[in-house]
């Protein structure tokens, strides 16, 4: 990589001073290849993530062995086998995604999984619910078995309004969000991480009832381009809301290795992780988020929320150390 290069990866940032020096824990990446994974450890390496917390589809070992000591591993819930009215295959999936030394199970339940369960699947969604009682085994079994979960549910609101039409087919984001509570109401003792905030930067004040409600519920800040959206046209509150449920919020990127349709590697890594470290770290205010953001019509800004180290470090570290005991 050139100089040029280089400067081209790293966008508008070379004037800010970033304030944490300690090792900082991304809870929240997806590993495909082996080959992708060392661009990952070695470019997010750069800015001193030294653990990750991964989805793999693949055996957990073959990156294991390779990266050492390195990460926590998640593998996602086979969506085929929700959909019969006997769960036994669903069931022994997670039987055997504990035996195979997986601690943590990943379900996606964005509202593209309906086109994806249709498209790719072949399995009528119509009428699907993820707290629908029939599935209540499915998250017993994951409490009994002592495994975590990562849940994605939702996505930001402007997409249902811009990308999820009709609501009819793709369901409505409250709809969505009272699925998750369903469940987490019905199963208080699932350990879960759910991701981007759980789907709710936008309402704060619900999010935080729900982290009062359930206390074996945590959550990351991942996707840059959502939260840098959403933080920083209310910083204030944002702020507080950090300092309210600060052992409860897990840094965190979604990163995805291999991608060839974002920037250009290494740009797709150090721009993410350069956003997130302005986002939190600084008091930059207006500067231009240098990740494209068409949802948005590309006019998202980073304003800096600044947080105290005692914050920093726990979202960067000891909170998913705490978590996944590692």
């Amino acid at each position: 990589m050139t100089a040029e290069d280089d400067q081209n990866s790293t966008n508008g940032f070379e004037h800010i001073k970033f304030k944490y020096t300690e090792p900082r824990w991304d809870a929240h990446v997806h590993l495909y290849k082996l080959e992708d994974t060392a661009e990952l450890v070695k470019y997010a390496g750069e800015y001193n993530i030294k653990k990750f917390t991964a989805i793999v589809r693949e055996d957990w070992k073959v990156y294991d062995e390779k990266f050492p000591d390195t990460f926590v591993f998640a593998r996602f819930i086979m969506s085929q086998n929700l959909f019969s009215g006997d769960i036994k295959e669903a069931l022994d999936d997670i039987q055997l995604m504990h035996d195979s030394g997986y601690p943590i199970a990943k379900f996606w339940y964005a509202p593209r999984w309906r086109k994806y369960v249709e498209d790719q699947l072949k399995q009528e969604v119509k009428g699907f619910r993820i707290d629908s009682p029939k599935l209540d085994p499915l998250f017993s079994k994951i409490e009994d078995l002592g495994l975590k979960m990562i849940f994605h549910i939702a996505d930001p609101d402007l997409l249902y309004k811009k990308n999820y039409q009709p609501a009819s087919y793709y369901g409505t984001k409250k709809q969505h969000l009272e699925e998750l509570e369903n469940i987490l109401t019905k199963h208080p003792n699932l350990e879960i991480q759910v991701a981007h905030l759980a789907g709710q930067p936008e309402q704060l004040d619900n999010l935080g009832k729900w982290l009062d409600k359930f206390p074996n519920l945590y959550v990351d800040i991942s996707s840059a381009k959502w939260m840098a959206r959403e933080f920083s046209y209310k910083t204030d509150e944002v702020v507080e809301f950090f300092k309210q449920y600060q052992n409860r919020i897990f840094f965190g990127t979604d990163i995805v290795t291999g991608r060839k349709d974002r920037e250009p590697i290494p740009g797709y890594y150090y721009l993410r992780y350069l956003s997130y470290l302005a986002l939190l770290e600084t008091d930059v205010e207006n500067l231009p988020l240098p990740l494209e953001d068409p949802d948005n019509d590309n006019k998202t800004v980073i304003n800096g929320l600044n947080l105290p180290m005692k914050i920093l470090r726990k979202i960067y570290w000891t909170n998913s150390s705490k978590f996944f005991k590692s």
